[in-house]
């Protein structure tokens, strides 16, 4: 495991000039050949004020794996240091199949400094299963396949083989890693990468004392079957949905045996940082609240935020959130409280966990004594930030949308140029009939939602195909004619409104780009479908909607105007690289087509983007883009001719 002198060299060509000192001086010493292994990523974890950038090196291995099975002993007998094995899954107590990293969900947490080049080296020895890692939150400029994304970027990690991920930390944040193939996420394949910058490039620096790994808090939705039972569905499980939610995979489930909870320490008197990351896979939020706690947000997908005081925070799949805790509390044990909004509220599913102002032994702290409080007992919500009924812009309301945070800075070319493209990208989940899935088209991706219902995701009336090669890693293979849009659709689609193809849309590299993202449901409900776009950050400029009509692209730049009239001056928007869509409503973004590419834009629900609702945006010309390392794995469809096996001795 050693990197060549050219490796080096074209590592060198993206690091600081500091950085290149250092490394080229290992480089001498190491006579043109660095051992990885000799870099321990765990020993990235430090001060990151004054640090030369390093090589962080990580060694994994995704299996499949199980919950409290063998390697837990017995824990489920109740002896808690079991529940302790470093192989040892308790998740919620209940036994399952799972995908793991390195035996562990969630799968081991990076956290390094802005800069430091980052070397993962993934084996997938999931038998009968390939994959793929997203690094969601890096725009990957220097390293674009780097990214991902199977037959965008890269070919899926096939069983017994290993890849390599080497990508700088460029964009300092909260951000996570996960699957991008099939329903790995909600399988346990998802974890924490926190990248550090000095704290003197950081606007909200003077609001805490501590900046920690131990206050990282991942919130995900949790089944107790794999994911793929519901691909394409079930008819009589009444649809796709959860049955319990996690705290840094750890919580609990009734009537099965007592795991442990995730315990968080703070000191009285002292401030911390905390970053909250929703890893969930369904369609519903997550509202945390902690008793008796302000969370004073001071940035959101990693991106600096002017501070705002909530008592509760809401969250759709895919976005990060920090924000300032004050230990100022006078008992000694509080609950920390998740809980699934929208289409989940129903089941009434919440999860918790402990924060602790006395340094009681982890075993003893995790299985409380205390009942926790009951569903029934309301959160403290007097302001919120992102409920799924929040009416964006209203200064009246203390439910509060992310477009009524302001940054510290902004790029006023993006906010006020005039855009180069304007798109109008309208989602919904069409319903599919019997003949149309079963008899015309019986191929086609599609979920069944229960009964007889089935829905595909679609874009414009399009839902994503996939090409059989990366488009990235792959151009010589791409033909013009396997891309469609909405105006220049196949022949095969011309008597149907809905289109099954390899949905993408062509952006010149430079170009100020707008997208109205529309949210075309029928009905009214608190269904906030994530949009999350690789490769970028979006200026979120508006959020809106009008619950009393359907929306449309008209009616949406009328909210838009209106909007921009009271508010005199678009101000200082947020910039997000996953934005939750008001139900029914609508969202103005803007960016700087500046990374040129093929990028993956989707719904963040795991089921919306495995039955097409994405698209890709090709920036820039292929000539344009980052070429791949020599040697980097290929793949597509198999189909020659017979007579050339014939001539090859068949």
């Amino acid at each position: 495991m050693r990197f060549s002198f050219w490796t080096v060299v074209l590592a060198l060509c993206c690091l600081e000039v500091g950085a290149q000192t250092w490394l080229q001086t290992a480089l001498e010493r190491s006579n043109g050949t660095l051992d990885v292994r000799s870099f321990p990523g765990e020993q990235c974890l430090r001060q990151c004020d004054d640090t030369q950038p390093r090589i962080c090196y990580f060694s994994w291995t995704m299996e499949h794996y199980h919950v409290m099975g063998p390697a837990c002993r017995d824990c489920a007998k109740g002896k808690r240091e079991d529940c302790y094995h470093p192989a040892c899954i308790t998740a919620d107590g209940v036994e399952r199949g799972v995908m793991s990293i390195n035996r562990k969900i969630p799968g081991p947490a990076i956290s390094v400094c802005r800069g430091d080049l980052l070397v993962i080296d993934i084996t997938n020895a999931m038998g009968g299963t390939s994959a793929t890692i997203h690094w969601h939150g890096l725009h990957q400029r220097a390293t674009p396949h780097m990214d991902g994304v199977p037959f965008i970027t890269q070919c899926p990690i096939g069983f017994g083989n290993t890849f390599r991920y080497a990508y700088h930390a460029t964009e300092p944040g909260t951000q996570f890693y996960h699957s991008h193939s099939g329903h790995h996420k909600v399988n346990g394949h998802y974890g924490a990468l926190v990248i550090r910058e000095p704290r003197k490039d950081d606007p909200n620096g003077d609001l805490y004392h501590y900046d920690t790994p131990a206050h990282v808090i991942l919130g995900s939705d949790w089944m107790h079957i794999d994911g793929e039972m519901f691909m394409p569905g079930l008819p009589s499980a009444g649809g796709i949905m959860p049955v319990n939610l996690l705290i840094n995979g750890r919580g609990t489930f009734r009537g099965s045996p007592q795991t442990p909870l995730e315990v968080f320490y703070v000191r009285r008197g002292a401030r911390f940082r905390f970053r909250f990351i929703n890893a969930a896979s369904h369609v519903c939020p997550l509202q945390l609240h902690i008793e008796e706690h302000t969370m004073e947000i001071i940035a959101s997908d990693s991106f600096h935020l002017q501070p705002r005081k909530v008592d509760t925070l809401v969250t759709t799949s895919g976005e990060r959130y920090d924000f300032v805790v004050d230990a100022s509390g006078a008992r000694d044990t509080y609950w920390v409280r998740l809980r699934a909004l929208g289409p989940c509220e129903q089941l009434q599913l919440e999860q918790y966990a402990v924060l602790s102002y006395i340094d009681t032994p982890i075993p003893d702290a995790a299985f409380p004594k205390e009942r926790p409080p009951p569903y029934e007992k309301p959160f403290l919500s007097v302001a919120t930030i992102n409920h799924p009924n929040a009416t964006c812009g209203q200064p009246e309301f203390e439910d509060y949308c992310i477009t009524d945070l302001q940054a510290y800075d902004t790029d006023e070319t993006v906010v006020n140029g005039l855009p180069d493209h304007q798109f109008t990208l309208g989602f919904y989940n069409y319903p599919v009939s019997f003949n149309d899935m079963f008899e015309r088209r019986p191929y086609e991706h599609f979920m069944n939602i229960h009964a007889n219902i089935m829905l595909q995701g679609a874009i414009n009336n399009i839902s994503l195909a996939y090409p059989p090669f990366p488009l990235l890693t792959q151009p010589e293979q791409i033909d013009e004619s396997m891309f469609c849009t909405s105006e220049n659709r196949p022949a095969r689609c011309a008597d149907r409104q809905l289109c099954t193809c390899i949905h993408r849309i062509k952006i010149k590299q430079g170009a100020l780009v707008e997208l109205y993202i529309l949210d075309l449901t029928p009905s009214v409900g608190d269904l906030n479908h994530p949009f999350h776009l690789h490769g970028y950050q979006m200026f979120v400029m508006e959020l809106g909607q009008d619950r009393r009509v359907p929306i449309t692209i008209e009616i949406a730049q009328q909210i838009a105007r209106q909007r921009l009239r009271e508010r005199n001056a678009a101000g200082l928007p947020p910039r997000k690289d996953t934005v939750s869509i008001p139900s029914r409503g609508y969202a103005r973004v803007r960016f700087r087509a500046d990374n040129p590419g093929f990028w993956l834009m989707h719904c963040h629900y795991e089921w919306h983007t495995a039955v097409g609702m994405a698209l890709v945006l090709q920036v820039g010309e292929t000539d344009q883009m980052v070429k791949p390392p020599a040697g980097f794995p290929k793949c597509n469809s198999y189909t020659p001719p017979v007579e050339d096996l014939l001539m090859e001795g068949l």
